[in-house]
């Protein structure tokens, strides 16, 4: 079994629009439950290592990235912030189409291994920065805030709708995406609670080629 970084790892080939992307994944997600350090780091603020699964929010956001248009040729490119990124799926497509992406997370090993799945495949060297979305960074200012599957908890729909708020500039846009948890039903209302526009859009894929259908729902997120 391939090794990358200590960790035995897999590929895994996902397909958005025209493009099937190659994903280095842990090949054992359960092995890090037991890790020492994620052990004490979910005693101290209950983390846990979410990064290392391709979550099905990510899939249908994905999808929906696949069909941006491509940014104005002649300029530097608009940025485009993958918040929670995990393993990068939907920053790789963002980069595919040609926009400047910076992926976070709240785990450097998640970093680490979105930077290597762009190289995996070819692509621009994306920036790579630790975010946690409770906290405000006065630096930090974007065009687009994507985010697959970041309402794990219903206690999220604030800080990461807070989170959009301080850090997305007037004109531009959110996509938020989840497979219909019940735990991020809430954040329409909190947004619009915090001075955001929310719409939602339902949306589907098949999560392999014969698979069975992932459904969910995209929000989009403006100001108001």
């Amino acid at each position: 079994m391939e090794q990358w970084h200590g960790r035995a790892v897999r590929v895994e080939r996902v397909t958005a629009g025209a493009r099937t992307y190659e994903l280095l994944v842990p090949a054992d997600c359960e092995a890090l439950l037991t890790d020492p350090q994620v052990e004490a780091r979910f005693a101290r603020d209950e983390y846990m290592p979410y990064w290392a699964t391709l979550w099905p929010g990510a899939l249908l956001l994905a999808d929906v990235v696949a069909v941006w248009d491509r940014p104005p040729a002649g300029n530097e490119p608009p940025t485009v912030l993958e918040l929670g990124c995990g393993l990068g799926l939907v920053g790789l497509v963002a980069l595919d189409r040609g926009w400047c992406v910076i992926m976070s997370d709240y785990d450097e090993e998640a970093l680490a291994f979105a930077a290597e799945n762009a190289r995996r495949n070819a692509l621009p060297v994306p920036v790579t920065r630790y975010i946690d979305w409770r906290q405000t960074y006065p630096d930090l200012g974007v065009d687009r805030i994507v985010a697959g599957d970041v309402l794990y908890e219903a206690r999220n729909s604030e800080p990461v709708a807070e989170f959009i708020l301080r850090h997305l500039r007037p004109d531009g846009f959110a996509l938020v995406s989840d497979a219909n948890r019940s735990t991020a039903d809430p954040f329409a209302r909190v947004a619009g609670e915090h001075g955001l526009s929310v719409t939602v859009t339902p949306a589907q894929r098949l999560a392999v080629p014969g698979g069975a259908p992932i459904s969910g729902r995209v929000y989009h997120v403006r100001r108001r």
